[in-house]
C-alpha cells in the first residue's frame, strides 16, 4: 500500500493547487524495473515542505541513499523572483558554477521547458559527475527532472531519459 502511495506521488508529483507534470516512465525500461519491483528501499521522498516536493529514485545501486544512476523529481511552487525558465537555467548553472568548474549544454529548448545537461568531473560538491535534466514551468507551480549519474550513461541510456523528458507535460 505504501508504494502505491509513492507512486502516485511521483506520477503526479505536485505542490498544493497547482499543476501536475506526466511522463511516460515505460520510456526507460530499469526505471519501469524499479518501479514494478516494489523494493521501497529505492525510493526517498520529501514532502517536508508542501511547496517544494522532491523525489528520488534508484535506477542502478543498492538503496535511494546509495546509487550510481537515479531520477529526481522536484516540484517546487513559482519562485516570485525568477521570471521563466531561462531565469532558473541562469540561477542553476551559477549556482553550480560556484560549487565548482561544470559544463553546460542545453539540449532542447521551447517556452515553457528547456532540457540540459551538466558535467562536473572531479567535483565533490556535486552529487554526481553528469546530470541530465529538464526544467519545465507552469503558471502555478515549476518542475525539475534529473537524471543524475556518478559514472557513465551510455548512449541507449542517455535516448531513452531524452525520450522520456520529451514525453513530460504539464495537466
Amino acid at each position: 500500500m505504501k508504494l502505491q502511495f509513492i507512486l502516485l506521488i511521483l506520477l503526479y508529483a505536485t505542490p498544493v493547487c497547482a499543476e501536475r507534470m506526466e511522463f511516460d516512465h515505460r520510456l526507460y525500461p530499469p526505471l519501469q524495473a524499479v518501479l514494478d519491483g516494489g523494493d521501497e528501499n529505492m525510493i526517498e521522498s520529501d514532502s517536508g515542505n508542501p511547496e517544494r516536493l522532491v523525489d528520488l529514485i534508484a535506477i542502478r545501486g543498492r538503496s535511494a541513499q546509495s546509487w550510481t544512476e537515479a531520477l529526481e523529481i522536484l516540484s517546487i511552487a513559482r519562485p516570485r523572483d525568477v521570471k521563466d525558465t531561462n531565469g532558473w537555467l541562469a540561477l542553476l548553472q551559477s549556482q553550480a558554477q560556484g560549487r565548482c568548474a561544470a559544463t553546460f549544454e542545453i539540449l532542447s529548448h521551447d517556452a515553457n521547458s528547456v532540457t540540459y545537461q551538466r558535467i562536473s568531473p572531479h567535483c565533490p560538491a556535486e552529487r554526481a559527475t553528469f546530470g541530465l535534466y529538464r526544467l519545465i514551468t507552469g503558471k502555478r507551480s515549476w518542475f525539475q527532472l534529473s537524471v543524475l549519474v556518478k559514472d557513465d550513461l551510455d548512449v541507449t541510456s542517455r535516448h531513452k531519459w531524452l525520450a522520456l523528458f520529451a514525453s513530460a507535460y504539464l495537466k
